[in-house]
């Protein structure tokens, strides 16, 4: 990652990573962190809910094939519950199946798709956008028609 193209946000805003790899969990968070957002990761879906209701979050990246509640069902159950959260799709741990995991994540809302492996701007510059989209979509929910 180019750290001289990469400016700091004027505020943190908050990730939700779930990924069940932790070696690649702790590489993300990094980035994301030296970035300029605060990231808290879990190992998968399971405790979305709970964490979404403890703590301010502006972006949720998932990994597609995970234990215990997968990014699938995850993406579908935030598609009910937080229906304006973003959602950023990652996957490359089934080689195969990848293309169908992402395409069914993209039709079930998925912000952005990305195959791993992934170069680490790209993951940067997928969250910046689709926060800032999202940003733009309640600005423009919130002004009255006139």
């Amino acid at each position: 990652m180019n750290d001289t193209a990469v400016k700091p946000l004027a505020v943190m805003p908050g990730i939700l990573l779930l990924e069940d790899n932790e070696a690649y969990r702790t590489l993300l968070t990094e980035i994301l962190t030296l970035a300029g957002f605060a990231v808290h990761a879990a190992a998968n879906g399971r405790h979305v809910d709970a964490i979404l209701a403890e703590r301010p979050i502006d972006l949720v990246i998932t990994d597609v094939v995970m234990p215990e509640r997968d990014g699938i069902e995850t993406l579908t159950a935030l598609r009910y519950s937080h229906p304006r959260l973003p959602v950023i799709a990652i996957s490359g741990d089934v080689p195969l199946n990848t293309h169908l995991f992402l395409t069914i994540a993209e039709k079930l809302g998925a912000s952005r798709v990305l195959a791993k492996p992934f170069k680490m701007d790209q993951l940067v510059a997928a969250a910046r956008e689709a926060i800032a989209a999202s940003n733009a979509l309640v600005a423009t929910a919130a002004v009255p028609a006139q």
